[in-house]
């Protein structure tokens, strides 16, 4: 998205979000200055600053706001039926939000398995905290088992949803080293037994 689209659509704070999104996603954290983010998003540092604070508290908007649009999107619904559905739904939702947000997935792979001590980042404990406020909701509602450690459940979370998400360019490279359809190995729903 050019300056001008940016300049446009966005509130000044919220595009200063959107450009340190994008630029933290493709160049890390560490070495986006908030000199680049303030020219990128047509304001002045001091603007950052009066809105964030700090670097971290820019890292912090960023990462606020994506963990609230993931939590939008695979927060339980009623209409999702039974178990089965629900497991599918919220998958399918993950899948749609993933797909929707290139920058967000960029962002998290960055801060998750590159700079994962960066500065300001929590990023992988509060996808953890979220995982488990998650599990116990549903368990709270009779959909999740509770024959496992709620903890289990967050790790098993973690690799088959995360992990995948995290972990899909490495999957499509090797695929394409064994001549196999990358696609193939793309996000896919879960598979439940009832």
């Amino acid at each position: 998205m050019s300056t001008v689209e940016l300049n446009a659509d966005l509130t000044a704070k919220a595009r200063i979000r959107q450009v340190a999104l994008e630029l933290f996603a493709l160049n890390g954290a560490d070495a986006t200055s908030m000199r680049a983010i303030s020219s990128r998003a047509g304001v002045t540092v001091g603007l950052i600053t009066h809105h964030f604070g700090t670097k971290a508290g820019l890292i912090q908007a960023v990462e606020d706001d994506i963990i609230d649009g993931i939590q939008r999107a695979i927060a339980y619904k009623p209409s999702d039926a039974n178990v089965d559905g629900v497991v599918r739904a919220l998958d399918q939702r993950l899948m749609d939000h993933v797909d929707e947000n290139p920058l967000v997935v960029a962002y998290l792979r960055r801060m998750m398995l590159i700079e994962t001590n960066g500065e300001g980042t929590d990023v992988t404990e509060r996808f953890t905290r979220m995982a488990l406020d998650q599990i116990e909701d549903l368990r709270s509602r009779g959909i999740a088992s509770t024959s496992r450690d709620a903890e289990d459940q967050v790790m098993q979370v973690m690799l088959v949803q995360l992990g995948q998400v995290l972990l899909q360019p490495f999957l499509q490279h090797i695929a394409g080293h064994l001549n196999r359809d990358p696609e193939q190995y793309r996000l896919s729903l879960r598979k439940t037994t009832p």
